[in-house]
């Protein structure tokens, strides 16, 4: 005869103090999960199930553990035992049996409910993982997560977080939530991937050598065979790892073992994708120059481990750029002399801000590469020079109308000289030849 667990039913008694113990014990998860999700539920559920997948439903005794919190849990075992021995005793009675054969059918009875109650036990730790990825595939923002929302999950369902089967769904999340930020295919790292990561794997408390080796599981499912996105996807996933794991990575991530990877060709991945992210965070400075910019883009280009070499070349080009940006508008507006000397004050306002900053205390902190520009050796200089003595010479019609040149006017025509490459003879030929235009007009 046997008595499953949904036949055995515990005592008035100890229904009501499983009860009670599972109201007490998951109120604070509870709460803690509608403040989480108020007002964004259905952003929620669709942000989190495209990275983690759809909710994950219980089956056979799942449903029984969800519901029994570890107190209750035991409450319950104890009566499932007690009622299934008395029931044994009962049934030997009326039976007829002596009282050595109703003790041996209690005793039957009560080890198959143990039995049982052991099938419940074994099955917390999936209920636990389910909990854990209807959770987080459930919140509105998965970057949000923190390590004492996981703690709570675990604690509620009386698993460690060590537990192999917490610690697999652990591994599972932290990999789809890695491999979504990668942008498999041919889109850009954004640049803000690193530090996402870190905060994720630090919420879920992952430790290095576990979320390692997911890393390189996700490189395993990368068939750089496949293609060009692929192949990109995996150059991005390098990147992206050893920046998670910093000055671990040599021993964490066995690149060359796994996948044939050589240090050289990390190295120009590492240093290509970091040109790339510092390329664009350069395109956020302008003629302004922001100092708070200016010290964030350090930071990043640090973050990057790209060269100080590099990255001071990379700004003196985008200085140049917007440089060039105001002589090609100066160019296409000459019948306006009024504008190009705009455009020729922005330069040199521009350029002597460059210089102020490289001299700055504490300029350590600011992108590398400040200081005073010049076009001069430029591969197409020779073919732009006549264009540059135009501007010059309007420019130094503008400073000596009046008829005087004094220090200060003497200093800025030296600057832009200098900005734009003019042979010394060259600039006082033009400030001659407009001298002579300015004084016949007295």
């Amino acid at each position: 005869m046997e008595l499953s667990l949904a036949s055995a039913k515990p005592s008035p008694r100890a229904a009501a103090a499983a009860a009670a113990a599972a109201a007490a014990s998951s109120s604070l998860l509870s709460l803690r999960g509608r403040r989480r999700r108020v007002g964004v539920v259905c952003a929620a559920v669709s942000s989190g199930e495209e990275v983690f997948g759809g909710r994950r439903e219980l089956a056979g005794v799942q449903p029984l553990v969800e519901a029994l919190p570890p107190v209750a849990r035991a409450v319950v075992e104890l009566a499932v035992v007690a009622a299934a021995a008395a029931a044994g005793y009962v049934v030997g009675l009326r039976a007829g049996g002596t009282r050595t054969t109703t003790v041996a059918g209690a005793a039957a009875l009560g080890a198959v409910s143990v039995a049982g109650a052991a099938a419940v036990n074994s099955a917390v730790p999936g209920v636990a993982a389910a909990g854990l990825h209807n959770y987080v595939a459930g919140s509105d923002d998965p970057t949000k997560l923190e390590s004492s929302e996981v703690e709570a999950i675990a604690s509620k369902y009386g698993v460690s977080t060590e537990d192999a089967t917490f610690k697999a769904e652990l591994c599972d999340l932290y990999g789809r939530f890695v491999f979504s930020l990668i942008h498999p295919g041919y889109e850009d790292l954004e640049g803000t991937e690193v530090e996402t990561i870190i905060k994720f794997k630090k919420a879920l408390g992952l430790n290095d050598i576990d979320a390692a080796n997911v890393h390189m599981e996700i490189a395993k499912r990368i068939d750089r065979n496949a293609g060009v996105g692929q192949q990109q996807a995996f150059e991005k996933l390098i990147f992206v790892t050893n920046l998670v794991f910093r000055d671990a990575y040599e021993y964490l991530l066995p690149w060359k073992r796994l996948f044939g990877v050589h240090e050289s060709q990390i190295d120009d991945v590492m240093r290509e994708s970091a040109k790339s992210l510092y390329a664009s965070l350069l395109k956020s400075i302008g003629r302004g120059l922001d100092i708070g910019t200016l010290i964030e883009v350090r930071r990043s280009q640090l973050a990057y481990k790209l060269s100080d070499e590099i990255a001071s070349e990379m700004f003196r080009e985008h200085a140049k750029k917007l440089v060039e940006e105001n002589i090609s508008t100066a160019l296409n507006n000459l019948n306006n002399r009024t504008q190009v000397v705009e455009e020729v004050k922005s330069i040199l306002s521009f350029n002597g801000m460059l210089t102020v900053l490289s001299n700055f205390p504490g300029e350590e902190r600011f992108v590398r590469g400040l200081g005073p520009i010049t076009l001069g050796g430029d591969s197409d200089h020779e073919k732009r020079v006549e264009d540059l003595k135009m501007l010059y010479s309007a420019y130094a019609m503008e400073v000596l109308s009046d008829g005087h040149l004094n220090d200060d006017k003497l200093a800025a025509l030296n600057q832009l000289r200098n900005i734009f490459g003019l042979a010394k003879y060259e600039a006082e030929a033009i400030i001659t030849d407009v001298k002579a235009r300015v004084f016949q007009t007295y």
